[in-house]
């Protein structure tokens, strides 16, 4: 089961996540860029078998593969805008459903369902997303990242640390680990975001979790935004912050470029 940690942390989460960053850019002509495909996978196989909804981006080119980790609500319609996002910006993005099919649409629903989720599970479906993607033509030869929001940071977080292949990882106020041991076997790069208000993650953790990566001998670009808490990129809830999401949004863009494509 989830580590008591990220249950107490989660529990005070409105979670849900809808990225508030400018739309991509339209091309000179003024019409707009072309939406990219959508589908759904399995991923894994017997009774590890999960569904996905994948978002391609446009081209036969290449693409670096980010898998998004969905918050407390299940695989919802915000977390694929989430996936769409990404692939209008050239990933190949998959969003495996850790919920096999339920989604909440209310708090208490959705702490129910994550009070379920048993992480072992998780992360093992988290990895068969990863596998898939590699056995893509278009991705195969690429580097895969993974980004998480609210209980999915959390995850997102845990798969950098279990899984070596990955090359970078971002993460949105989930549970930080705090163990130096542990973050000292993080191969790939990680960039987490916490809202200053975050009454889930109050800012004494996340001190914490700097120190953690200064005793491990390892680095990672861990920002906080002043005025927000919990759900600041959500633009659908009260607790959004403009401002916060833009700059964080685009400072994930920025990690994955780097790291993905550099």
């Amino acid at each position: 089961m989830l580590r008591s940690r990220t249950l107490a942390a989660a529990a005070l989460m409105l979670g849900g996540i809808l990225l508030g960053s400018p739309a991509p850019g339209r091309p000179a002509s003024g019409s707009r860029p072309a939406a990219p495909e959508t589908s759904f996978v399995q991923v894994g196989s017997g009774e590890q078998t999960a569904g996905a909804f994948v978002a391609w981006p446009a081209g036969a080119q290449a693409a670096p593969a980010i898998v998004v980790v969905h918050e407390w609500w299940g695989l919802g319609d915000q977390i694929r805008a989430v996936a769409r996002r990404l692939a209008s910006q050239g990933y190949l993005a998959i969003v495996p459903d850790l919920y096999h099919g339920k989604v909440a649409s209310d708090p208490m629903k959705a702490h129910e369902l994550m009070r379920g989720l048993d992480e072992t599970e998780a992360l093992s479906t988290l990895e068969a997303a990863v596998a898939w993607v590699r056995a893509q033509p278009r991705a195969a030869k690429s580097r895969v990242g993974v980004i998480g929001f609210c209980m999915g940071g959390g995850l997102a977080q845990d798969l950098a640390l279990q899984d070596p292949s990955l090359a970078a990882a971002v993460m949105f106020y989930g549970s930080p680990q705090t163990d130096p041991d542990k973050l000292a076997g993080l191969k790939g790069a990680l960039q987490a975001h916490f809202g200053v208000e975050d009454e889930g993650i109050p800012m004494k953790r996340v001190d914490e979790f700097r120190a953690a990566f200064a005793k491990a001998g390892r680095s990672a670009e861990i920002y906080t935004y002043p005025g927000a808490g919990h759900a600041f990129m959500h633009d659908g809830l009260p607790s959004y912050r403009p401002d916060a999401a833009r700059q964080a949004w685009a400072r994930t863009l920025a990690f994955f470029q780097k790291h993905l494509r550099g």
